[in-house]
């Protein structure tokens, strides 16, 4: 789908032209019901494209069935209330008052998603439901939903909207009963209201901004000796701008008052004998990721204190939220943060023009798996319900269809839930589990009764043999339905097309005989029969004996001890090539002296089968013999008398050496 942005085209309708704010059917699956959005931004991609960010509202099939009930209270009061009316299978019946209400409720939700402006298909219009007006007069309009709930998807809760009118006692405050005029006292000063600061004071106006400069020095000095004020405040004009904010202005005016004026005890009371006073604010005293969670949580929820009090800071007081909230509006960074988002909204889109969506696909897969056929398709079944498909997708309701362009069947007759959608007439369903280890499924090709019966009536123009040779092609299905329509006449005759006869084939003794078979005796080796036949005279691979547990009994190859090598090279002989055999002394084994060393050798002995059995070393140092079904397929390396020549003549260094690097060359 193509869409473009800014002006509207000439000759274009004002309904396809979407802005910012307005509510809309989004389309996330082909065959369930349209999502209800709004639009927050639009903001155009790197590459062209115009994704839109919305405000999600969600339907009561997309909340938890728990949450339902309570939806359900809120409205009638009552948890028990009769079940929605939203079944294809009761027909078009007529609809409570209560079904529609359900039908157009929505739950507002302050979750947040970014999809493509090419999905939208349609506006909207969502609003509060107020509750002095009737709910009819929010059914009886088209394309008109309404919310009274707030769901909240990450929780799993389903609230009041604060738009609701707080009337009763619980939200009424206790007032004291009136006093008459000869009742009244004179209202105590001194109780009532408490002095901080007397302007009538002999101290002139240049000593006290002289105190506040040294209380600012002091709280200087007191960060340089504060370990965590130090890491905040690496430099020393940071700790003397944090020192110079109003807390230290008014923890100066304090000392002086709480002395009565006196700056020689007021000078004292800045430095006691523990230490310079440090005052902090709640813009010095939060973390930086506290300060991080503050502004994602003014990015959300605005000036929701409450709010931002639950979900990111429920460790901090409201006092202290609100006061933070106050001086960070008086940073540098709210006034970066500002300048940013003015020019983000001049550079965004105000409005998007979308096309009107034109279907192009006449088949889909229901949410149960069944296939929904759309449009004229739906003539090929003439005796199935018809429904309307607008009605289905804005609503989810099921309402006989008026036009033949705004209909649907549900087709059931195909497949439960193992159909899935390839092209129109061709269905693609999953065959027999993979076989030999292959991660690809197997699949094969079922098309529907109206495809066969039409390759039937068209075998002469369909070219059939054309199209199977080249199955990546694409078929023209409109007009082979065109011209197989007039020669279908009706259902009896698609089930006589799709009929076929049982074919009969020769048994396979006439078969071998075709083939060339001229000895027509019968072979006892091939009659099956019950009587065990006598055991042959010569068995060449007789299976070795069982044990009580089942296991087969081998024979040990015999081998006996060679002679004494020394500690180190028997290590290095057998512990680091665990599959090699023991030596057994032949004729022609001898040792062979290279240097000051003894080296010995023999032939493997093989067993005198496809696979071989071999020794192997198991941890408390004996031999077991591995079955010859456990060896390995691929191959079997096996020295020649001259290559173990070659080996004695090698030095231990070199021969370590040729294995670490078997594909150099050694010699």
């Amino acid at each position: 789908m193509s869409f473009k942005v800014g002006g509207v085209p000439p000759n274009s309708n004002s309904d396809n032209m979407y802005r910012v704010g307005d509510y809309v059917y989004f389309e996330n699956s082909a065959s369930g019901t349209y999502a209800v959005r709004r639009i927050e931004e639009l903001n155009k991609t790197a590459n062209g494209n115009v994704e839109a960010r919305l405000m999600c509202f969600y339907r009561r099939s997309e909340v938890p069935a728990s949450l339902v009930h309570l939806a359900d209270k809120h409205h009638w009061a009552e948890v028990d209330v009769e079940p929605d009316s939203d079944d294809e299978d009761a027909g078009p019946q007529e609809e409570s008052e209560r079904a529609k209400h359900k039908q157009r409720e929505l739950f507002l939700s302050r979750q947040i998603e970014t999809l493509p402006a090419t999905l939208i298909r349609g506006k909207c219009s969502v609003t509060l439901l107020s509750e002095v007006e009737e709910v009819s007069s929010y059914l009886n309009r088209d394309d008109a939903f309404f919310y009274s709930l707030v769901y909240d998807p990450h929780q799993k809760t389903l609230l009041a909207d604060r738009g609701s009118i707080r009337i009763g006692s619980e939200f009424q405050a206790p007032i004291p009963p009136l006093q008459k005029s000869d009742e009244t006292e004179s209202p105590d000063v001194e109780v009532e209201e408490e002095m901080l600061w007397n302007p009538y004071n002999n101290i002139k106006e240049d000593e006290i901004n002289q105190f506040i400069i040294i209380a600012r020095s002091v709280g200087t000095f007191a960060r340089a000796l504060d370990c965590s004020s130090s890491v905040k405040q690496p430099s020393l004009h940071m700790s003397a701008a944090a020192a110079s904010r109003d807390i230290t202005v008014f923890h100066a005016y304090q000392a002086l008052h709480a002395h009565n004026y006196d700056l020689a005890a007021a000078l004292s009371s800045l430095v006691p004998t523990t230490g310079p006073v440090l005052c902090r604010d709640e813009m010095e005293d939060w973390s930086s990721a506290e300060a991080n969670l503050f502004e994602e949580a003014i990015e959300k929820y605005g000036k929701d204190f409450n709010d931002i009090k639950r979900d990111f800071l429920p460790w901090k007081s409201m006092k202290n939220i609100i006061e933070y909230f106050f001086m960070w509006k008086t940073t540098d960074r709210y006034v970066q943060q500002k300048r940013i988002k003015a020019l983000e909204s001049e550079n965004k889109l105000k409005q998007v023009y979308v096309p009107a969506y034109s279907r192009k696909s006449t088949r889909v897969t229901g949410p149960q798996g069944e296939v929904m056929v759309l449009g004229r398709d739906c003539d090929a079944y003439p005796n199935m319900t018809k429904y309307s498909w607008s009605q289905y997708k804005k609503f989810g309701r099921f309402v006989p269809a008026v036009t033949t362009e705004d209909c649907f069947i549900i087709d059931r007759s195909l497949n439960s839930s193992k159909l899935s959608q390839h092209r129109p007439g061709l269905i693609i369903e999953p065959g027999s589990p993979s076989k030999g280890g292959k991660t690809r499924a197997a699949f094969f090709l079922r098309s529907s009764p109206l495809m066969r019966a039409s390759r039937r009536v068209n075998g002469h123009t369909a070219k059939l043999r054309h199209h199977a040779r080249k199955p990546q092609e694409l078929v023209d299905i409109k007009g082979l339905r065109t011209v197989s329509l007039p020669l279908l006449a009706g259902v009896e005759r698609v089930k006589l097309l799709n009929s076929f006869k049982v074919r009969t084939r020769a048994p396979m003794s006439e078969i071998c005989t075709r083939l060339g078979q001229t000895d027509h005796s019968e072979q006892d080796w091939l009659v099956l029969s019950k009587v065990k036949p006598p055991p042959p005279h010569k068995e060449f691979f007789p299976r070795p004996p069982k044990r009580t547990d089942g296991s087969y009994v081998y024979d040990r190859i015999p081998s006996l001890a060679p002679e004494p090598v020394p500690a180190s090279r028997h290590q290095m002989l057998y512990k680091k090539r665990p599959y090699e055999e023991k030596p057994v002394d032949t004729p022609s084994s001898k040792p062979v002296r290279t240097g000051t060393q003894t080296r010995t050798y023999s032939v493997n002995q093989v067993a005198p089968k496809g696979k071989f059995a071999t020794m192997a070393r198991v941890s408390g140092g004996q031999k077991t013999v591995i079955s010859w079904q456990d060896a390995p397929d691929d191959l079997f390396y096996r020295a020649s008398k001259e290559i173990k020549k070659v080996r004695k003549q090698l030095s231990v260094p070199k021969l370590r050496k040729a294995a670490r690097k078997p594909f150099r060359k050694i010699l």
